[in-house]
This record gives C-alpha cells, structure tokens and sequence, in this order.
C-alpha cells in the first residue's frame, strides 16, 4: 500500500520516522510531508489528492496545532480524498471522542504508542477486513458511535521496534550533525499539567504495561553508530526521551557508560548529548560523570521555583532539589536551560516574585515563562473542568486565575512580553541557545587562535543579561499589577503598552549582540572546522556494525521477535518546550455550566491566515485564525530547506516551504487560548491580534499594522524617521539593526509588535 505520514519537520521528525519504518517493514510505500506552518495547508492538500495515496496519516502529536491539522483534514475531504485518513499522537489520544467528530473527516485513531497498531490497520484496510478487529484503535461504528478497539499493551522490550527512517539529511549546529534519538519511553511523574503522563498513564490503565521502559544500551549504540558512521563529520545525539536521567545516580551512570562502551566498541569517536531530566535526579557527581561520558546540554524541569506554586502542579518531590540540580550542572559546565510555569490557576502574586528571585538567583541559565495551560484529559483540566472553571474547548482550554490581580498580571505579561517570549524569532528563543553554543565550540572545536574562551565568556555574559533584563521587566509588571486599581482600566492599559516598547526597545539592543555573537561563533566554527584534520574513513568493523544494526532492527520487527525484556523498570515531563501557540477554540459543552466564557466558532474547511490578519475576528467570524507557531526544539530552522527532498528506497520528504534561517535552539509558545475571549470584569480582556507587513516604497518602507478592530490607537517608536501615524507609516531605519515597534490599543487590551530592519530586505 501506499502511505503518507504528515508531520512537523522543524526538527527531524523522530516519531514519523519511527511509523515509517514499521510500515516500510511490513512491505509499503511511504512518503514522508513535512506540514510546518497553516499557510501550507493548501500546497499540502493538493499534492496529498494529487498523489492519491491509500492511507493518509496525521502526526498530530501536541495540542497547539491541533487546528491546523483537523483544518488541513477537512481540506483534504474537500479537494476529494477519499482514502483512509488517520492520526496518533498525544492529542487526539486523549481527546478521540472529540478528534473522531465526522466533521474533521477523520476515519480511526492510533492510540498511544503505534509500532504496533499501525501495521496492522495498514493490513486490515489491505485486507478489507472490520479495522474493529485491530487493537489500539478509537473508531467510528456504522451508526457513528465512537469507540475504542481492544485494548493493546505497552510493549516492554522496546528494542523489538526498527530504527527510526532517517527520511532527510541531518540538521546541524555550528557545523555539528543534530541527531534526535529515543532511548526510553515514560515517565513516572505525576505533574498535573503534564500531557506525557497522562498519555502513559491512560495507555496503562486501558491495556497494562509498565509506566517506564528502557531500551538496552547496546541497541541505542547500535543506533547511534549506524547514525555516526552515515553521518559527513562530528554529532550531536539529542535523547528524546521523557526523561533522560533515572531516579537513582548510579543507575543513570551504569547505563550511559554502558552506551559508551559499546560506542567505543563500534568504532564511534566522541559525540555530544543533550536531553533532559527531572531535578531530583542531578547530583554533583553524576554531573561530573555525565560531562565525562558526553553530555553538554540538559533541560531540567524547573516549571515553579516557588513553593505554593510547585504544590499546586504536584511538584513538590523535587523542589528542593533544584538549586542542588542547577549548581551541579554548572560546577561541570554542562549547559542548562528551564522554563518557569509562572501562571497557573492558584498562583499568587508572591508565587510570582518568587519566581522572579529565583530568575536573578539564577541568571547564568537562560529561562523563559508562561502559563500552564489545562491540556485536554491532563489532572489540570479534569480538576478544572470539575470546579466548573473551564472556557473554550477540546480545540484549547481556557481559565481564569483566581486571584483577579495576579491575573491581570498575567494578561499585562502576555501582551508586553509575547514577542520576546514567543515569536520564533524573538529574543526568548534566540537567547536559549548561547550557552548551548558555547559548549559545542568547546566540545568539538580546538581552540587554534585563542578565541574560543572570549567568546563563552560572552554568550554567559549575554545570557546573563537578558535574563536580568527580563526580571527587571516582570517587577515592572508585578508593580502595575499589584498598585493600580483593578478598575482602571485605562491606565493599566496605557502602562502596559509602555511597559511593552520598553521591552521591545530593550530586545533591539539583544538581537544585535546576539547576531554579533552568533557570526563571530559560526565564523569561530568554520575556521576550526578547516584547521581540524578530517574524519578518518569507518573501518571495515564501524561499518559492518552499521549494516548489521540497522538489518537486525528491520529484522526484529517483521519477524515478530518476542524476546523478554532486559529493561528495568525505575520505581521511585512534559519540557515545556512543547507549550501551545496560539488556537481558535470551538464553543464549550452544553453541560459546563460556563456563561462567562466567550467562544469562537469550530474550525472550517479551510486555513485561511493571510485573511484573517487583514480584518478582526470579530468582524470575520468564519475565519480560522492561526499563527504560525515557532519551530520544534532544537534546530536552526535554516538548514532544512534544501535537504528536504530527500529519496531512500521507498521513503521521499517533500519540501517545505521556505523560511528564513535562524539560529534557534529552543522554542517556547504562547500558553493562552486565544479563542477564548477573558472575563471582561477584568482590564485587558480581549487584546488586539496584529502583525505588521512592510513594503518598500522608493527612499522608504511603508509599514502597515495588519488585523485588529478597525478603532485602534497606535504609538510607533524607532531609532530612525518614522512618518505619519495610525494604521501605516513610512519608515526610514536608522541603520540596519533599527527596529520599529508599535504599541496598538483597542477597547479591549493591548498589543505590542515590532519588527527589525534587516527582516525587510534591502
């Protein structure tokens, strides 16, 4: 049969290429779509019905872009497909009832894990035998009931699954091969906003199986060789799994060390890793032992440094580990970042100062911050949706913080701080990645010319200042939240928007250190990557070691291997990377008892982004709005575009569309539902969404403020000449770092938007 698997590809889809290799091993045609941006959805369709697959198959794995690939399945319906459309993922696993709506045009759900089940739906259709047959579906019955399958256990030996496809060539960073690659799956945490937990913990009680499973350490080496010998120069291996790091020190040890034998075993050089763990699970020493073994970069699971915070997410186990955790990565020099929930449903206004102390305290480690956001059929939306406390939708989930100043104080830190923290681009995710950087110029590069510590000590001098930045800019914001009155909604208005060009002006100055740094880095790289003698050819045992790693693990699967598993498992998270963008939500339920709450309507046919942003939602009802949501973790998006079309045996990637390179490390989203409109018994209830275009018009830029109500007031501020006011303005930059920026008020809130001269062109 013929399939195509449609999935982000921002990073290199592991999950995609893990289905696709099932799949090409029971004997089909695969074609991998890389689907990144709304505006695509319509490309996509076209060749999707052009191609006229069996099988269509979604990769809807988180809940922020949920939209768009229910919007894209639809369009599919409309231009004619009638193959079998299905997804699996995260999301539509624990929202099937909902996802399994005939209005989206989806046919079944791969539950939970789907090395298994997708086979054998793929057979089934073949066939033409009752796909109710197969175990691990959610389906639609003839009278449109919708139901799930009998139930499929967690499979406990994970090295009976093929090595994922490599469907396109690797991503680098600083001329280093990015490898993703996954390890173990599970996680035994109980966060309550966490959607990985609840996703394990659901596969469980409907089929059994352990919470926590490990591949040995001698099948993810074979991997990673097969990888390294494949691969043109040094790697970076980055672990997906839920947690790379186990609740006990030596067993964490044991195993790494247990890859690295084997690594040396299979003629492997020196490789970085990079992953992420719970704080609990970090001491000194293991650090120390760590960085030995490899390892430059973690992502540790901070979420709420204070303790009335940390109680509300159930987190409360590895609070006072942290500080232990954070010390411990940096006495070793691995490089750490975190992001903070600073919001969530019970959180005060001292909660947040703590936090902000803990930012400062903590400053040589860069951080983001948002909201924890009540993912569908998580502990947080459950306990939310029983208090009655809920607006919005499967689609995106919408609360309001009980206290009514700390909730405003989250809607002033969403519109002054929602391009730094969440444009792909912005200060927030570029930032993230200095440090990170740093340690691979140190790792992999030598340091010839004697550059190389000047320029660590400025990505830790830069870092460390863009966070202190940022705490000064939330105590301006806890300031305004906590001494205006909450029935001044003007003033919180106006000094939001201010607080918001403060922010914007502050980020101007950032991105020209980060781009001076950057080039400096890169050019650093290039020059060390010259002077460094090449990479010797893999001997004859390196690359018989890959041909055998990679013909046993095809092998494994098709024969239905049944070994017994020689994983442990450890008995004592969601990253925060994954955190939703921006999406339209359908009306609640009837029975939510939720009045207060206003909605906008279900998801259409089509996406239609470039519409929506020439008039408001409220004056275009019909129209599905969606911003195109900030890359996956770890890729500087620039490297994929001319290696997408990519053909093996039976695999092809089509291409994107095209996108400007950016060095980006790490990517943090927009919390909010934007669909759901907030309670206007509070300031700020409904801010403008707006983007700005520009133009050039002979000597000048003529820059237009797209969407919003039509009754706005701006403020635009730049280093150069800025003519006229309103809606559109002409501009001459001062240079090319000059940014303009604009403060728009409507009726309803604030937004603030600014965009650099070196993004117009020339």
């Amino acid at each position: 049969m013929r399939v195509t698997l449609i999935g982000a590809d921002f990073e290199e889809n592991l999950g995609v290429g893990m289905i696709a290799a099932v799949a090409r091993g029971a004997g089909h045609r695969v074609r991998v779509v890389a689907f990144n941006l709304s505006t695509e959805a319509e490309r996509i369709a076209r060749l999707v019905v052009a191609d006229a697959p069996d099988v269509v198959g979604l990769s809807m794995q988180f809940q922020h872009r949920a939209v768009e690939f229910l919007g894209l399945a639809r369009l599919l319906r409309r231009e004619g497909f009638r193959g079998h459309v299905t997804c699996g993922g995260q999301f539509p696993t624990l929202a099937w009832k909902e996802v399994l709506d005939a209005r989206n045009g989806i046919d079944t759900i791969v539950l939970h894990e789907g090395e298994e089940t997708f086979p054998e739906l793929l057979a089934a259709i073949a066939a033409r035998t009752p796909i109710g047959q197969v175990p691990g579906l959610a389906i639609r019955t003839s009278d449109g009931a919708t139901i799930r399958t009998a139930p499929r256990r967690l499979v406990d030996d994970l090295d009976r699954f093929p090595f994922a496809t490599r469907y396109r060539e690797h991503t680098r960073h600083l001329g280093v091969n990015f490898i993703p690659i996954m390890g173990g799956r599970g996680c035994w945490g109980s966060c309550t906003y966490c959607s990985i937990t609840s996703y394990f913990r659901d596969a469980r009680s409907y089929g059994g199986g352990r919470l926590v499973r490990m591949r040995s350490p001698e099948n993810v080496a074979r991997e990673m060789a097969a990888e390294f010998h494949a691969a043109d120069g040094p790697c970076i291996f980055c672990f997906h799994d839920d947690n790379l790091l186990l609740p006990r020190p030596q067993d964490t040890i044991d195993r790494m060390r247990a890859i690295r034998a084997e690594l040396d075993r299979l003629d492997v050089g020196p490789v970085g890793i990079i992953g992420k763990c719970r704080p609990d699970c970090v001491t000194p020493d293991l650090a120390g032992e760590l960085k030995r073994l490899g390892i430059i970069r973690l992502y540790v699971g901070v979420e709420n440094a204070a303790d009335g915070g940390a109680a509300h997410l159930r987190r409360t186990s590895q609070q006072k580990c942290i500080e232990d955790a954070l010390a411990a990565c940096r006495s070793a020099g691995i490089f750490v970042c975190y992001n903070l929930l600073l919001f969530e449903p019970d959180a005060t206004l001292e909660d947040v100062r703590t936090n902000v102390q803990f930012i400062r305290d903590h400053a040589a480690h860069p951080v983001n911050f948002c909201r924890a956001e009540p993912y569908h059929g998580t502990p947080l939306q459950l306990d939310l949706s029983a208090r009655q406390a809920l607006g919005g939708s499967y689609l995106g989930w919408n609360y309001r913080i009980e206290d009514p100043r700390t909730e405003v104080l989250f809607r002033i830190c969403s519109a002054a701080f929602r391009q730094r923290n969440f444009d792909p681009d912005g200060v927030g995710n570029r930032y993230m990645g200095l440090g990170y950087q740093a340690r691979i110029l140190e790792y992999f590069y030598p340091d010839i010319s004697g550059r190389r510590a000047k320029l660590i000590q400025r990505a830790a001098d830069l870092t460390r200042a863009i966070a202190l930045d940022t705490a000064t800019h939330l105590d301006d914001a806890l300031e305004l939240a906590s001494s205006t009155p909450l029935d001044d909604a003007d003033r919180i208005a106006r000094e939001t928007a201010l607080l918001g060009l403060r922010i914007a002006a502050a980020d101007r100055v950032w991105h020209v250190g980060i781009d001076e740094l950057q080039t400096a880095m890169n050019q650093f790289a290039r020059d060390a990557s010259e002077a460094r003698p090449r990479r010797r050819t893999p001997s004859a045992l390196a690359l018989s070691a890959r041909r055998a790693a990679v013909g046993l693990s095809l092998a494994a699967w098709t024969s239905g291997l049944n070994a017994c598993s020689t994983s442990t498992d450890p008995v004592p998270s969601d990253t925060g990377s994954d955190t939703p963008d921006r999406f339209v939500v359908d009306p609640p339920p009837p029975d939510t008892g939720i009045d207060r709450f206003v909605v906008d309507p279900a998801p259409i046919d089509v996406i239609d982004t470039q519409d929506a942003m020439d008039s408001s939602v409220a004056d275009r009802p019909d129209i599905l709005v969606v911003d195109p949501p900030p890359p996956d973790s770890g890729t500087p998006v620039g490297a994929l575009d001319p290696a997408l079309e990519h053909s093996g045996d039976d695999i092809v990637g089509l291409p994107a569309s095209p996108r400007r390179s950016l060095a980006v490390i790490d990517q943090w989203r927009d919390t909010t539902s934007q669909g759901s409109v907030r309670t206007s018994d509070l300031p700020l209830h409904s801010p403008p969404r707006v983007s700005l275009r520009g133009e050039r018009d002979g000597a000048h830029w003529r820059v237009r403020l797209q969407g919003g109500p039509a009754a706005v007031t701006t403020r635009w501020e730049s280093d150069g000449e800025v003519r006229g006011s309103g809606r559109e303005v002409a501009w001459i930059p001062a240079s090319g770092e000059d940014q303009l920026r604009v403060a728009v008020r409507s009726s309803g809130g604030v937004a603030v938007v600014a965009i650099r001269a070196g993004d117009l062109g020339t």
